[in-house]
């Protein structure tokens, strides 16, 4: 774990390291203008490597909503709330039925679903994703905040 950690922290954005992970969230955003993108973001420092892992979630997750999701608006929201941080990122965008679509990847080698599990398992977190064809697409990732 402590290996897996040290790797995670030789990829860190510096963005986050000069604003954060909200200022990084905030930057992220703008950079994706094909969507309506609200955004609601919690300015709560967390350890580097949570914050890493939700980053990547975030960016993997807002590349999908502009690759697959036909959205139009889409919402990003951080916040902290007790012992747990939560990032959930909803769009409005054409869905896809969640049990035809495996975390392991497809035929066409898309990965990111299953790299966004791993990252949030890798901190001790879970990945949750929501979605319906024809209903847009929420992923949720809670991450608990207690010391291990």
């Amino acid at each position: 774990m402590l290996e897996a950690r040290a790797a995670i922290r030789g990829l860190r954005p510096p963005v986050l390291d000069d604003l954060g992970l909200a200022g990084g969230l905030a930057s992220l955003a703008r950079s994706i203008p094909q969507i309506d993108l609200e955004v609601e973001l919690d300015d709560t420092r967390l350890p580097e490597h949570i914050e890493l892992a939700l980053y990547r979630i975030a960016q993997e997750c807002l590349q999908n909503v502009v690759k697959h999701a036909n959205a139009k608006t889409a919402r990003l929201c951080f916040s902290v709330d007790g012992g747990t941080a939560r990032l959930e990122i909803a769009d409005d965008g054409i869905g896809f039925n969640t049990s035809e679509q495996p975390l392991g990847g497809d035929e066409m080698g898309g990965y990111g679903l299953l790299s966004m599990a791993e990252r949030a398992e890798l901190v001790g977190g879970q990945l949750h994703i929501r979605s319906r064809a024809g209903s847009g697409t929420t992923v949720t990732a809670t991450i608990p905040l207690t010391t291990r």
